[in-house]
C-alpha cells in the first residue's frame, strides 16, 4: 500500500512540475534599422494570463535624437511597452522607460538617469508585467537597469514603473515596435520572455513535495 501510495505521490509530483514549469521564450538578436509597427511579432505557446518576465540587452550605434523609438510590447503595439524612448520627446535626457498603454508617459516611467550612450556600451533590461492586487487585467510594469541577482529574485526596488489598467487580461503575442530611427540602429539582444506559472501551480507542487517528505518519515519510522 506504502508503495502504490508512494508512486501515486511521484506521478502528481511529476504532473505538478510540469504544470508549473515556466514557459520561456528565447528571441533571436534584433537588429533595427527602420520605422515599423510592428518590426517583429512572436507567439506565446499559450496565452500568458499571469507575471510576464522580459529580459534583454539595448544599444545604439549613430546619433541618438529626440523621440527615437525601439520598444518591446504585448498584447498589441498599444499595449505594455518598454524599451527606448529618447530624451521623453525632447524634455529630457532619459532614454529608457516602461507605459502600460497609449503614447503618454509620466517621469516615473522613465529610468533616471538612463542618457545612454552609443556603442560599445550596452544596457540590461528587466521587466515584470504583473496584475495587482484584484485586478484582471495588467496594471503594473516595473523595470530594473542593470539588474543584480537580489533584484531579480526578490522583484523589489525597480528603477522606473508603470501603472493603470492596461485593458488586457491575457496576451497571445508579443512584438516590437520601432520609430523615428533616422539615424541610429537600434540592436536588442540575448532576449528572453518568460511565462510565469500561475501561483495556484506552484502551491500544489509545493504540496506534492511536502506529502513525498512526510511519506518518507512516516516510512522511516515504520522501519525503526
Amino acid at each position: 500500500m506504502n508503495k502504490l501510495r508512494m508512486a501515486f505521490a511521484s506521478l502528481a509530483f511529476g504532473l505538478l512540475a510540469q504544470s508549473a514549469h515556466a514557459s520561456v521564450i528565447t528571441v533571436p538578436n534584433q537588429t533595427l534599422t527602420t520605422n515599423a509597427n510592428p518590426a517583429a511579432t512572436f507567439n506565446f505557446l499559450s496565452p500568458a494570463r499571469n507575471d510576464i518576465l522580459i529580459e534583454f540587452t539595448v544599444s545604439y550605434d549613430g546619433t541618438l535624437g529626440n523621440n527615437d523609438f525601439a520598444v518591446f510590447y504585448f498584447g498589441n503595439s498599444d499595449g505594455p511597452n518598454i524599451g527606448l524612448k529618447a530624451n521623453c520627446d525632447s524634455s529630457c535626457n532619459n532614454d529608457l522607460f516602461v507605459r502600460m498603454n497609449g503614447s503618454n508617459w509620466l517621469p516615473q516611467n522613465y529610468v533616471n538617469p538612463s542618457d545612454i550612450a552609443p556603442l560599445p556600451a550596452t544596457y540590461t533590461l528587466f521587466g515584470r508585467l504583473s496584475k495587482l492586487g484584484t485586478s484582471n487585467n495588467y496594471n503594473r510594469f516595473d523595470l530594473w537597469l542593470n539588474p543584480t541577482a537580489q533584484e531579480k529574485a526578490s522583484l523589489t526596488g525597480s528603477d522606473a514603473f508603470a501603472s493603470g489598467n492596461s485593458g488586457f487580461n491575457a496576451f497571445s503575442s508579443f512584438g516590437i515596435r520601432t520609430a523615428n530611427l533616422n539615424d541610429i540602429t537600434v540592436n536588442f539582444t540575448n532576449i528572453t520572455v518568460t511565462d510565469v506559472p500561475e501561483p495556484g501551480s506552484l502551491s500544489l507542487l509545493g504540496l506534492a513535495a511536502a506529502g513525498m517528505v512526510a511519506m518518507r518519515r512516516r516510512g522511516a519510522r515504520k522501519a525503526a
